[in-house]
């Protein structure tokens, strides 16, 4: 009876540090998840700018000045 007891105290502590072991790799993979979503997803400033591309709001309104007056 008293060498099952050392038996299951020593799987115990076995199983104690692996759990604190996945607990340290859960941390890190989370840290790594949380880092990898911010920098895919998160803001960005754009360092490049392509010339051909069109602007949305630098050019001038589109409405002629010339207007009709109503009758």
């Amino acid at each position: 009876m008293e060498e099952l007891v050392k038996i299951l105290i020593k799987n115990n502590e076995k199983l104690t540090l692996q759990l604190e072991s996945q607990a340290k790799q859960i941390k890190v993979l989370t840290e790594q998840v949380e880092y990898l979503t911010k920098k895919l997803f998160g803001s960005s400033s754009e360092k490049s700018v392509d010339n051909n591309q069109l602007s949305l709001f630098d050019e001038e309104p589109a409405v002629s000045k010339n207007r009709r007056q109503p009758k």
